[in-house]
């Protein structure tokens, strides 16, 4: 066989193996696409969740300062009158009595009212603290899906056997990220 007849044999071969190349390409890049698009819709539903937490912390946070200072309020009138009735300046002690005995029994439930808004407050920053970190790894997941897409259209065009590789790793990688995010 000559040599341009060789070359010529050793193109076709290269052409059928290519065209072989180019079938499981747009399947991967589709399979990928997929991945990558599941992954951005549960990062932003982690997202999501993450500022609805935030926000309820925020306003657990507020009730907690406002039960605080209704506390405080209470406190403060049970301290006037029993000032009032220390000072022996009540000019009706048993009335100023019974008064500051009802603003004492006010105080310790507003009080426990308080801290337990604050329990929750803490428990919902913890929960969007969670929700977000576990948003970033799946965010950091699917630019890796979308990184492997862009490596196999490229092997497609150049024909690398390097690069559908280094999609493989990216995919893989991609997907542990992807399950610790799940996971957290």
């Amino acid at each position: 066989m000559s040599d341009a007849a060789k070359s010529f044999q050793e193109a076709h071969e290269r052409s059928e193996g290519a065209r072989e190349g180019e079938r499981w390409v747009p399947v991967a890049a589709a399979v990928l696409a997929v991945l990558s698009a599941v992954s951005g819709f549960l990062s932003n539903v982690r997202s999501t969740a993450a500022l609805v937490a935030k926000n309820d912390a925020i306003v657990a946070t507020a009730h907690a300062s406002d039960t605080y200072a209704q506390y405080e309020a209470e406190r403060q009138k049970f301290y006037a009158y029993q000032s009032l009735i220390d000072a022996g300046l009540a000019k009706n002690s048993v009335k100023v009595r019974a008064i500051a005995a009802r603003e004492a029994k006010k105080g310790p439930p507003l009080l426990v009212k308080a801290r337990d808004f604050d329990e929750r407050a803490d428990a919902l920053n913890d929960r969007s603290e969670k929700l977000l970190a576990s948003h970033e790894r799946i965010e950091v997941a699917a630019t890796l899906f979308e990184v492997a897409i862009v490596l196999i259209s490229i092997s497609a065009l150049v024909g690398s056997r390097l690069l559908p590789l280094s999609a493989a790793i990216a995919t893989g990688i991609g997907l542990v990220v992807l399950i610790v995010g799940l996971a957290t």
